[in-house]
């Protein structure tokens, strides 16, 4: 898998992909591999495979219009935790509006760097376990 030899901490984490799509990536992570001392997830993982979803949706749409490698960073992050979280668990990224998505992509032609803000959620029927708001940054890769 993508994710477990470019990011090898996700297979640690037992990451996987659930759905993925141009307009919405799924993963999904077991509890086991991400267990803390109170036999819930531990926070730094449902921010690690919060933070992997928005990467990875950015990177599936990115590779489909760039044939050269493009780099994406994550430049700021902020997660808000609302629920412990006990069992498996999915963190679902959907793409921004078009109108943001749009801009993105004039100013990387432009510029050949660009930032977009992305959203996830981690959440159980109705209920949202985690908010995760990231700004990546897409560099033209200078190889």
């Amino acid at each position: 898998m993508y994710l477990w030899k470019h990011i090898p901490i996700s297979k640690a984490m037992g990451v996987t992909v659930k759905e993925a799509s141009k307009l919405k990536i799924t993963l999904e992570a077991p509890l086991l591999n991400n267990l803390n001392h109170k036999k819930t997830v531990f926070g730094g993982s449902l921010h690690a495979v919060a933070t992997l979803s928005c990467w990875s949706l950015l990177h599936l749409n990115i590779a489909d219009i760039y044939v050269q490698p493009v780099q994406i960073v994550i430049a700021k992050s902020e997660v808000n935790y609302l629920l412990p979280v006990s069992t498996k668990f999915e963190a679902e990224c959907e793409m921004p509006d078009l109108t943001k998505w749009e801009r993105f992509l004039k100013t990387f032609q432009r510029m050949g760097k660009a930032r977009l803000s992305l959203s996830a959620k981690i959440m159980k029927g109705e209920k949202t376990y985690v908010d995760y708001l990231g700004v990546f940054v897409a560099l033209m890769d200078k190889q």
